[in-house]
């Protein structure tokens, strides 16, 4: 099993993005040759490190997360769904079984933190995935609602974070992706507070062709 944090910061802070540790791996599992990146988090063989063909992905929305937002939410994935040609997420709601914390569950989540450790208050989200040989089977989204405030339309402050364009970010960690920072994109690490980010440009589109 591999795990990976994915997380995106606000204004000049660097990525605080954490390397998987990567282990022997599985030789009957996992095939020899490595592959292109293609954008993609990639296991200790140089595999991309995908859902495959398990789509869509269920994520169950847990109660923390405001209603008033699963449209936003819903929006943010129809942008993936468009680039691929195909539906790779279903929303569920949660139940009350699923915790108040983030944790590894066999559940894919999505949850409204308002208790973030001060030690990473410059996140605006953090998203665990978890795969094993080159295919995930969890991922979680945790949005960061102590230390940053979310705007739709219009922002009120300099600093509020435009939540469809963070959502989109957190969904392409989802699908397996990780930063970019060589070209436009949506997965560039950096949000700045009142951006719109909120297109796909045509190398996220020929990235989640890739897997999808």
């Amino acid at each position: 099993m591999r795990k990976i944090l994915l997380s995106l910061t606000l204004l000049a802070l660097c990525a605080c993005q954490k390397a998987p540790t990567l282990g022997p791996g599985n030789q009957d599992s996992l095939a020899s040759a490595a592959e292109a990146d293609c954008g993609f988090v990639q296991n200790s063989y140089g595999q991309r490190v995908s859902w495959k063909k398990n789509i869509p992905v269920t994520l169950e929305i847990h109660k923390s997360y405001p209603p008033e937002y699963e449209d936003v939410l819903k929006r943010a994935a129809q942008h993936w769904n468009d680039a691929a040609g195909l539906t790779l997420f279903r929303f569920v709601n949660a139940d009350d079984s699923v915790g108040d914390k983030v944790q590894k569950d066999a559940v894919n989540t999505v949850h409204w933190m308002r208790d973030w450790p001060e030690s990473q208050k410059n996140l605006q989200a953090l998203t665990n995935l978890y795969w094993r040989g080159n295919q995930l089977y969890e991922s979680d989204i945790a949005i960061d609602n102590k230390y940053f405030n979310y705007f739709i339309e219009a922002t009120s402050t300099p600093y509020d974070v435009h939540l469809e364009s963070l959502l989109i970010h957190e969904l392409g960690h989802v699908l397996g992706l990780k930063h970019r920072n060589t070209v436009p994109s949506v997965m560039w690490a950096v949000l700045n507070g009142a951006v719109k980010r909120d297109t796909l440009t045509a190398a996220d589109r020929e990235t989640i062709k890739c897997e999808y």
